[in-house]
């Protein structure tokens, strides 16, 4: 968490610095002054992006703050330097804003109760939001069985899925719930860590031993099955519009990749 909070702060600083140029000192427009201002613009997004691979959650106003605000900062402050202080103080609030939510994730991670998450419904959203036409927005109705013995109890799950990889109804997921809110939860990440690790080494052995015994015919059989199984499963999930013609045709596009 230091090294997220000092790469916050150098944010704040280049962001904020053009501004005070501006305010305290005799700015004259010219090309020279364009090319640092855009070169700066393009260092203080770098060190975002930094923060973005520091932080555990990622949310659209952090995006739109970075890349806003700089503009802001270079366009008011001539106006009034009072404009200055506006803008210093969204930027510190966002910073702000950032480093708590990583440490309360962080804190999730390493205090929060094991939970299992039963889909119980995937929930039609207003708007499809994709990201990198790779992942997609949705949101969860889970049925949550904590391993502290606690009753079940219902809640929303909002994450990024790949496209093609949304939960269907029953499938289960390990959480982590924080025990003074029962309605904070989020993917226990050291329990998938594993699972993902568990896979690849059972497909891998697999492999080795379809290699070893000359069943080659067989796996690639096998592959194929896959296949047809994991397009019919993308051909449910646009039928029951938990996914768009358009999500649809990506995740098949990719899959068939």
């Amino acid at each position: 968490m230091r090294k997220l909070y000092s790469v916050l702060t150098l944010w704040c600083v280049l962001l904020l610095t053009p501004g005070v140029y501006e305010a305290f000192g005799n700015v004259t427009l010219n090309g020279t002054l364009a090319a640092v201002w855009i070169v700066g613009y393009l260092v203080q997004f770098g060190v975002f992006m930094w923060i973005m691979n520091l932080v555990g959650d990622q949310k659209i106003l952090w995006w739109f703050v970075a890349s806003m605000l700089p503009w802001a900062v270079d366009w008011s402050v001539p106006i009034s330097p009072w404009f200055l202080l506006l803008c210093a103080a969204v930027a510190i609030a966002t910073a702000f804003w950032m480093g708590q939510s990583t440490a309360r994730a962080q804190s999730l991670q390493e205090r929060g109760i094991r939970a299992t998450g039963t889909v119980l419904e995937v929930l039609k959203p207003w708007m499809n939001v994709v990201i990198n036409n790779v992942y997609i927005r949705r949101r969860l109705r889970l049925r949550i069985q904590r391993q502290d013995g606690s009753p079940a109890y219902e809640g929303i799950f909002k994450g990024l899925f790949m496209l093609g990889e949304i939960p269907s109804v029953g499938d289960r997921l390990a959480l982590r719930v924080d025990p003074a809110n029962p309605q904070h939860f989020d993917y226990d990440k050291a329990s998938n860590a594993t699972t993902t690790t568990t896979t690849h080494s059972t497909t891998h052995a697999s492999a080795a031993a379809a290699y070893d015994f000359g069943i080659s015919a067989a796996a690639s059989e096998s592959n194929r099955q896959n296949l047809a199984d994991e397009l019919a499963r993308l051909a449910d999930l646009r039928d029951r519009g938990a996914l768009t013609d358009s999500e649809f045709a990506a995740a098949k596009k990719k899959l068939l990749r």
